[in-house]
This record gives C-alpha cells, structure tokens and sequence, in this order.
C-alpha cells in the first residue's frame, strides 16, 4: 500500500501504472427505519441477504430479533416468528435464495441453560408464513451449552446450510454444518479444534457442485490468532483446502482476523483477512484455482489501520469492502472490485454517512441490480441510530457521486474526565436506555462490562492512550481500561439515579 495521504470522499484514489482508473460509484441512502437504537452497545451483529434485484433483507440484535425488508421502493418491518415454548429470539442471520426463499436463523434460550439454533422459512410475498425447518440445531443439550458465531447459505434448490460452533463453559465445544434435505436437518460436518479460541469467525458458502465450503481462523484470542482454515465439504467428506500453503500465506503476514470466504459456482475461491501484528491490521487476500493458494496485493489506497473486511462474488469476480482508519482518524468505508483476475479497481473510498467522529464496523455485501451492491454497515451517530444500509450503483452518464458528510478528528472528540464522560453518555441515551440502567441495581452493573462496557472503550480511546480520561479514573495512578469503562458506566448510574424519572 502507499503511503499518501488519504482521501475522504467519493473520489478517485491515486492509481499505480498496472491499475485500472478508479470508477467511483453513485450511492443513495436506503435508511432503515431502526428507530432509536442504543449507541452504547459494542455490536448490533446485522446480517444483509438480497435476491440479486430490489428485494433486500436486513436483520440485527436491538437486543431481541430485529428484521426490515426492502422492496419495491419502500421498507416494511418483518415480525420476527417465536418458536413454540420460547420468550424471546436474538441474534437473527437471514439468507435467500432461489425462487424468494428467505431462512431465518434466530437464537433463543433452552432448557438447562441451553441456548439452541431455530430455522424458520419463509416462501417470499408478505413473509407472514413462517414454517420452523426440523428440530433446534444444538449436538447435545448438555448443560450450558450455547450455539454461536452462526453462518448460513443457500444451495441451488433454496435449502439452507447452516454452520455454527458451540461454547461449553466459556470454551470451545467444536464447530458443526447441518445441512437441510428438504425434510430434516443432516449433520454433515463436526470437528473439534485444538487450542482455539472460541470466537471463530465462521463463514460458509455452497458452489456450483453442491459442495459446502467452510472458513474458520484457530488457535490464540481475537487478536492473536494463529491460522484461517478453508475446508471443502463433498457428501460426508470433507477436505481442508490448501491448509500448508494457506497457513505459509498467513504467517507471513502476521496473525488472523475475521475472514471472508467467497466461492464461484467453478469450485476456485477468495478469501481476505485482517492479517494483525499486534494490535494493528492491514488487508490481505488469497486466491484458490483449484489447485493452489496464491497471494493477492490489495487494494491500491492510503496505508491505514484496517478492522474488517466483507467480500462477494458479481459475475465471479469479488467485490471486497473494509473498514480502515484515516488521517481523521475515524474507521471508514472501502470498497473495491477484482479486474482482469489480479488488479483492483477502488469504487469508494472513506465512505461514512455519519457527520463528525464517526467508526464504520460489521459491514455486509449483497447484489443489486445490474452489478450495482448493497452494503450495510453499523454507525453510530447524533440521529440515535447505528444500522445503515446503501444502494452503490454505476453513475449515470453526467451524474457524479455525492460525497459523505464532513470528518472530524476522533481523538479532539474524545472526553478528558469521568464526569464529562457520563453527562456525554446520558444525553445521547434514549428514555428507554435510561430507564433500563436506572431501574439496574447498582451491584448488577456488571452485566454491562462486554456489550456497553466495550462500546465505551472503543468510542472514548481507552484503548487508544486517552491518557487524560485513564488519568481521571485512575486519580493519578495507572488503570486499567476494563476497570475506567466500569467507572464511566457507574458515573451514569448516578447520574440517573440523581435524576427525576420521566
């Protein structure tokens, strides 16, 4: 990557001699109507699917089950089905595929502590007739065993796969792939990795063969991790692709983080990853032909710290989007296109629709009509809402792409002193949010360390050397993040507490 200076609106990066003349894209806001969202959590974990035409699916955690679709020029708010003898769902992945096949995968609670996958499909139209797919996905109904990190994909007759792994007392219980055969649910895949952290950052795709392919990174912590896995599911074999060579790839580089797997229907495949030394990440990509892992250059554009990345196939050839911070040290929005088979074209750079101080995170692709994208992406700003979503398309013959909204420098944003911090915090909370952590005994804050907590640290530089914040937790002593985003959130308690309930 060079090292020039960044650029911060929808404008064509500065191309090497072998590089295609960038394209900008045109872009409309679709913005969902989420309506207020609660800026403080660490993550709403969205999932985008579409049809490949204007029929789009978005769903998040808020915190139950959250789903919006998109069609025919407007949006309408999907009812979240409830299997029978549950309270309440989270954590919604939604997929479509052929013939206006929607699947729903929804957590929920269970018995002995249990928390099992439901799948629910729908047929298209008004989505009202939701029909529960089979039994709950879970290997055993052990005692505190908990499916996450779910991925799901479609086949070419519209039955879903689903890929998921387990914790089992805050540790790996294995990784799983069932797949639906039109009347049950056939596990097809189990394996239980050694010495892996059990966040695993699954990604799962089907080619043109009907083969299952699955992504996995193991070994160390999110920010630490040793490899990225790629294995090939054909009937009850499966095959780990490349894993030496990919393994070589990898360690060149540095350390894994969220992979993005894209397969085309010819069996050859693109992965792209966070590859961090340290704390500090940078894109990389590989390409499988069928016989070999080869390294890619990225994208040509500024160097800057990279935090995510999300890629698709369009006619075969990936689209690949990240996040990566600038000069204003704010994580914005790239996205490019894979030409000629080895060079990149950048279509948007330092996208963001958030005025001021502003992070793009948990970015998703899907396809839109006529090679045009969706992307959504969370992004928190001042009209209380996270979860965007954009229509980027081929500008019309005159048109030219409207840039985003002014950046500011995150860092002269952030709050020096506890005190400053909470009032912050508490007049951007919504009157639901604050009746919650009003009405949240004082000895259960704790409950909110890893959600609000994590928000906290990573929007206020706690994390990155806020020393004059650090300073007014510790009183002059030295601490800990973990234990400054405790004060902060205790500051708000009283804060509330002090204050007349509505």
């Amino acid at each position: 990557m060079r090292t020039a200076a960044p650029l911060l609106a929808l404008l064509p990066v500065a191309a090497c001699a072998t590089a295609p003349p960038p394209a900008p894209l045109c872009w409309r806001s679709l913005a969902p109507p989420t309506g207020d969202e609660h800026l403080g959590l660490a993550h709403t974990n969205p999932s985008l699917a579409s049809n490949g035409a204007d029929d789009v699916w978005l769903s998040w955690n808020d915190p139950g089950a959250r789903v919006l679709r998109w069609t025919r020029g407007q949006w309408s708010p999907i009812a979240v089905p409830v299997p029978p003898g549950v309270k309440a769902t989270g954590d919604p992945v939604v997929a479509t595929g052929p013939n206006g096949a929607v699947v729903l995968a929804l957590g929920a609670n269970g018995k002995d502590g249990t928390s099992p996958l439901h799948i629910a499909r729908s047929g298209g139209g008004d989505a009202a007739a939701w029909e529960w797919l089979g039994s709950p996905l879970i290997s055993a109904e052990v005692p505190f065993t908990h499916v996450t990190d779910v991925a799901v994909a479609m086949d070419a007759a519209g039955f879903p796969v689903v890929a998921w792994s387990e914790e089992v007392h805050v540790k790996l219980g294995g990784v799983f792939v069932a797949r639906w055969d039109g009347s049950s649910w056939k596990q097809i895949l189990e394996l239980h990795p050694a010495n892996a952290h059990y966040r695993l950052s699954i990604g799962v795709a089907v080619d043109g063969d009907d083969r299952v392919w699955l992504t996995w990174i193991e070994g160390g912590s999110p920010f630490a991790a040793a490899g990225v896995r790629v294995a090939r599911i054909d009937g009850s074999r499966w095959t780990d692709i490349g894993r030496d060579q990919l393994q070589s790839l990898v360690s060149r580089r540095g350390s894994v983080g969220a992979p993005a797997l894209a397969v085309g229907r010819d069996g050859k495949a693109w992965l792209a990853w966070v590859a961090r030394r340290g704390r500090v990440g940078s894109l990389a990509i590989a390409h499988w032909d069928g016989s070999r892992w080869t390294a890619l250059s990225p994208p040509d554009v500024p160097d800057g710290e990279v935090g995510e990345v999300a890629m698709m196939l369009d006619g075969g050839a990936p689209t690949i989007a990240w996040s990566q911070r600038d000069e204003s040290e704010n994580r914005h929005l790239y996205l490019a296109d894979l030409v000629d088979g080895a060079r990149w074209r950048v279509r948007l750079a330092g996208f963001h629709l958030v005025e001021g101080a502003t992070n793009v995170g948990d970015i998703r692709l899907a396809p839109g009509p006529g090679g045009s994208r969706y992307v959504s992406w969370d992004e928190g700003g001042k009209d209380r809402r996270r979860n965007r979503l954009m229509h980027a398309y081929a500008c019309a013959a005159g048109e030219t792409p409207a840039a985003p909204p002014k950046a500011v420098v995150e860092r002269e944003t952030w709050p020096k002193t506890v005190d400053e911090a909470a009032r912050r915090i508490v007049s951007e909370m919504s009157p639901e949010s604050k009746a919650k952590v009003r009405a949240t005994p004082e000895g259960d804050l704790i409950l909110y360390h890893h959600g609000w907590g994590m928000g906290i640290r990573n929007s206020m530089g706690l994390w990155r050397d806020n020393k004059e914040l650090l300073d007014s937790c510790g009183k002059g002593q030295p601490v800990h993040p973990d234990d400054c985003s405790m004060q902060i959130i205790e500051a708000v308690w009283k804060l509330l507490q002090q204050a007349p309930a509505p």
